[in-house]
Parts: structure tokens; C-alpha cells; sequence
């Protein structure tokens, strides 16, 4: 029961956090138009969507993902996500549904010249709090990250941001400290309006290799492609596609490993800004 007690906290706490700030969160819209693709806007919203997660051991996962962002002012934001899971399979016990991961995010903009179609822009720090989910599959670690977000221009088309974290990790009580590591997640961002109106393309590799703990020595790695525009000039979609990698930045193989692995998931999210 403790246990059990201990793995809700996190999602307790984004309750509390979503009902203190709600009452008096600050929109930055202000007429102008949204730009989903550049995650250094600072913008409210609230989405949700539907998640499928491949495993390694032919076993999959279908999830119901819930996403937030409130604008705390025009240069912090805070963001939320966590989901609630059905798992197909047996061959690992457990239960076949409960929460799965949850996130809490904490967002700072420092000055950011939008205006700069070739160079650097600005950049922004963040804090990023993951926590293991309930659900088999999702119960792996809790992480804290802690890092930077440079911006670029590169044409009227074309931006890149390059993110760079130090990564701590603990078990999925936070009873033993795994390690730290450092992660390096270059994005890339293409918004061709000719395609669709408010069309976009994100790709987001991203590698984390462990420098100290029991982790040390170790890596991973994973590999976003998102795309999305406007249902209305308020309502958006988007379509995310993972690919995870293993240590040695080789695609899991099916049947290599016996284990319940994230291989790929893919992630339908519609998303209302305020």
C-alpha cells in the first residue's frame, strides 16, 4: 500500500498544480498566430490524445496521454503530461492496466530575437522531472534533467535547437540513485507552408551517455519525427513518431531481447491554446 501511495504522488502533484495555477495563468497569445513547431514559444494549452507503444517482446500498449502548458508570465511556462495505459500480454507479470509515466516541466525564456532567419537567436534553460508510471512497461526510472536550449535560424524555412541536459536517475521508488549523464538532443524544425497551412516537421534525435552511478559507461538513445498544423487557428494536431535505440545505438531487434523495451510508439495528440 505504502508503495502504491508513493508512485501516485507525482500525479497528485500535478493535480494540485494544475488547479493553483489555472486560476491565474497568463496567455501569450495576444492576437498573433501560433507557432506549434518552435518549443521556445511560450503559450497556454490544454490536449490529450492517444499513444501506441510497441515492445521488444512482441507485446504493445495502448494509452490515454493528458498534456497542459500554462504560461506563467511572457517568459516561463510550466508543462504537464501523464497517461493511463492498457497493456496486451502476459508474458511479464503484473497488472494489464494503470498510470503510466508522468512528466512535470519547468520552462525559463531568456531574450529571443524571432526575427533572425540565419543565426542565433537566443536561448532558454528548463528543469524536467519524469516519473516512472504504474503500469508495466512504464515503471522503469524517475529522472531529473536539468539544461539548455540555444535557437538558430537557418533560413525563412529551416531552425534548429540544440538541447543540452545533465541527467540524474533513480529507481522507480527513488530508493537507489542509478547515475548521472549527459544528454544531447539537436532539433530540427521545417515549416513549409506550402504544403498545408501551418504545416510542420520536427526531428529530434537525442542521446544520453551515463558519466558516474551504476549507469556509467552506458547510453541510449531515441529518435522523434512530429508533424502537425491547424484544425482552427486555436485547435491543433500533431503525429509523433519514436524510434528507440539500444546501448550501442543499434535498433532493438525482435527476439534478441526477451525484456519489455519501449521499441517504438507512435502518439496522436490534439492540443487547444488559450
Amino acid at each position: 500500500m505504502k508503495s502504491r501511495i508513493i508512485r501516485i504522488i507525482p500525479y497528485l502533484f500535478t493535480v494540485v498544480l494544475i488547479v493553483v495555477m489555472a486560476s491565474n495563468f497568463k496567455t501569450a497569445l495576444a492576437g498573433e498566430e501560433i507557432d506549434p513547431s518552435d518549443p521556445t514559444k511560450v503559450y497556454s494549452y490544454a490536449g490529450g490524445g492517444v499513444k501506441y507503444n510497441d515492445y521488444t517482446n512482441g507485446e504493445h500498449m495502448t494509452e490515454l496521454r493528458a498534456t497542459g502548458n500554462f504560461a506563467l508570465s511572457k517568459s516561463d511556462m510550466a508543462m504537464f503530461e501523464f497517461g493511463y495505459g492498457w497493456h496486451s500480454g502476459d508474458k511479464i507479470e503484473g497488472s494489464n492496466s494503470g498510470f503510466t509515466n508522468a512528466r512535470l516541466r519547468w520552462f525559463h525564456l531568456f531574450d529571443m530575437d524571432y526575427s533572425v532567419l540565419k543565426g542565433y537567436r537566443g536561448w532558454a534553460t528548463q528543469v524536467d522531472l519524469q516519473f516512472a508510471g504504474e503500469l508495466k512497461g512504464t515503471d522503469g526510472q524517475n529522472t531529473v534533467s536539468i539544461g539548455a536550449l540555444p535557437a538558430f535560424g537557418i533560413s525563412e524555412d529551416w531552425s534548429t535547437f540544440i538541447a543540452l541536459n545533465l541527467v540524474n536517475s533513480w529507481d522507480k521508488k527513488f530508493e537507489k540513485y542509478n547515475g548521472v549523464g549527459i544528454s544531447i538532443a539537436p532539433l530540427l524544425v521545417y515549416s513549409p507552408d506550402y504544403l498545408w497551412e501551418g504545416a510542420y516537421f520536427q526531428i529530434w534525435p537525442n542521446y544520453t551517455y551515463f558519466i558516474g552511478g551504476e549507469l556509467e559507461g552506458e547510453g541510449s538513445g531515441n529518435l522523434d519525427i512530429t508533424t502537425g498544423g491547424p484544425v482552427t487557428e486555436i485547435i491543433m494536431w500533431s503525429v509523433a513518431f519514436q524510434q528507440n535505440f539500444d546501448v550501442d545505438l543499434k535498433t532493438y531487434r525482435r527476439g534478441e531481447d526477451t525484456g519489455i523495451k519501449n521499441d517504438w510508439n507512435v502518439f496522436f495528440n490534439i492540443t487547444r491554446y488559450f
